[in-house]
Order: structure tokens, then sequence, then C-alpha cells
């Protein structure tokens, strides 16, 4: 009898990490086609907006190509996929990559062996964090560069959901926090339907709460005077509203007017005294990615542990 020769591996993957790349190879591909496909289609958006001279200062606005290129239209598709990958990550870790598992008994079998049930957890939830994190980033800093590219007032804000989610670091911390949920999830219900299900809902409810409680996560600016009637076009505004001349501030009317002298005869002929606008302007982009990011390193930690005690209680 011929003996069949094993399938090759590269040097730097061995035991355990290679059986999990070989037992997803599919989930594999398809990731790599995903980031692919993501880069592809960035590059391309990249290269076409450079060619577009309506983004040249030094041309503007003699140049103006009356059917310019717009590759910020597109660039919400790109940001909403982006947007939703940690809960398809959820879904795999919860479904495919536990709960299957712990489902057909390959765990139970695997843990018999010479693998103990932590370091085959571990090694589940490593190989696919590194990949995951190595194709989250590269995709982060190439949509980033594209949507920062031309004049601001073109582009969508940044304080947009998926715009904030996919220029930033904190899509990689979704995405982990997705995979840590769906093993919890996967540990928890031990099937693989149930286990994808809840982890989806388990992350997407952690993504809601955030996004809604985002504008928060840092102390917003108050505007008065001409400055909250013209603030500039990249900020986020929360509330815009006069004040009146008992001190009360009232969300809703504005003086939003071009010329100061204007401005100031529409306080007097409405008697108010000032207007107000709170919002975040740019500058507050980088402190509301690196806090909310950090909140969500801490939940994916802790549905980390949540996991591991669950499976060394199970198996003791």
């Amino acid at each position: 009898m011929t003996a069949v020769a094993p399938a090759p591996r590269p040097p730097f993957l061995r035991g355990l990490p290679w059986s999990v790349v070989r037992l997803h190879r599919t989930a594999l591909w398809l990731w790599i086609a995903f980031v692919a496909a993501g880069t592809g289609w960035l590059l391309r958006a990249l290269w076409l907006s450079a060619g577009d001279e309506r983004y040249d200062p030094a041309c503007a606005p003699r140049c103006i190509d009356p059917e310019p290129f717009d590759a910020y239209i597109p660039l919400h598709l790109q940001g909403r996929v982006m947007a939703i990958l940690p809960l398809a990550v959820a879904v795999f870790a919860g479904g495919a990559l536990v709960g299957r598992e712990l489902e057909r008994g390959t765990a139970a079998l695997a843990w018999v062996q010479s693998v103990t049930p932590t370091r085959w957890l571990a090694t589940k939830l490593a190989v696919p964090a590194l990949l995951l994190t190595g194709g989250t980033t590269g995709l982060t800093l190439l949509f980033r560069r594209v949507w920062s590219t031309g004049h601001p007032e073109d582009r969508p804000g940044w304080y947009e959901n998926d715009i904030f989610l996919s220029t930033g670091p904190v899509l990689v911390a979704y995405v982990l926090l997705g995979l840590a949920l769906g093993a919890l999830a996967g540990l928890l219900m031990r099937r693989t339907l149930s286990g994808l299900g809840l982890a989806f809902f388990a992350t997407l409810l952690v993504y809601v709460l955030l996004a809604m409680g985002r504008t928060h996560l840092w102390p917003a600016t108050r505007w008065t005077g001409f400055e909250a009637a013209r603030l500039p076009g990249d900020a986020e505004r929360l509330e815009v509203g006069v004040i009146t001349a008992a001190g009360e501030s009232v969300q809703g009317p504005e003086c939003n007017l071009d010329q100061p002298g204007e401005f100031d005869q529409c306080l007097t002929n409405n008697e108010y005294t000032d207007v107000y606008a709170v919002g975040h302007p740019a500058s507050h982009y980088w402190p509301l990615q690196l806090v909310e990011t950090g909140i969500v390193l801490a939940l994916a930690a802790l549905a980390c542990w949540a996991a591991f005690a669950l499976l060394r209680r199970r198996t003791a």
C-alpha cells in the first residue's frame, strides 16, 4: 500500500495552529478574498481621486471639472461593509470556530489527546486574531488615506458612524470583540446556530450602545457668538440655539448669517442676547477614537476571561 503524503504546511505553522488553519481554510480564503477585493477597490479610488484637478489648491477655482470624480459616494458603501465586519467575525467565531466543534465533539477529542482545553481555546483565538488584526489594520489605513484625499467639504464627515469606524483603530478593537464574544457564545450554547445567533446579537448590542453614546465619550465644545453661527464644516453639531435675555439657552432658532452686521441685527430683532452651539470639532476625532477603542478592548478582554473561566469550569 502506498502511503499518502501529508499536505505541505508553512514552516512557521506547526501543531495546533496549523490544524486551526486547515480546519477553517474556507473562512481563511474568504477573508483573503475580502481583504484583496477591498484593497483593490480602495487603490483604484485613490488613483482616480489623485487625478482629479479640482483637489489641486493651486489650480482652483479656474479648472473645476463640471463632472468631477466623486470617490466619496461609493466610499460610504465600502465603509458600511467594513463597519459590519465585527458582526461577521462574531457569527464565524460563535458558529464555526467554537460552537460547531463543541457540537460535533471534535473539541473533546482534541482534549483527550495531547492538547489541554486552555491551550485549545488560546490557539483558537490567537490564530484568527492575528489574521484579522493584520487585514483590518491594512484596510483601515488605506480607507483613511482615500477618505482624507480631497477637500474636507466634499468628503463624508468624520463623525458619521461608518466613516468613524472605518478610519481608526476602533474597528480593529470591534473585530477582536466580535471574536471574543463569539467564542464565549459558542462555549455557552455549545451549538452552531444558537452560538452564532447569541454572538451576533451580543456584538450588535455593544455596537449600537456605543454608537448611541459616542458623543458623550469626550466633553463637547460650546461655542457662542458669531463663531457659533459659523461653525466649521467638519464640526459635528450636537445642539444649536439662542440665549435669551433671561440667560436661558433655547435650542432651535438660529442666526446663521454671513456678515457680522446682519448677525447682530438678527439678535436685536428677536430679542436674543447671543447664540450658542455645542458639538465636537475635528480635533476631537482622536480622543473619541482612543476612548472608544479602550472601552471595546476592555470588553473584549473581559469576554476572553469569561470564556476561559467557563471552559476551565466545564472541563475541571
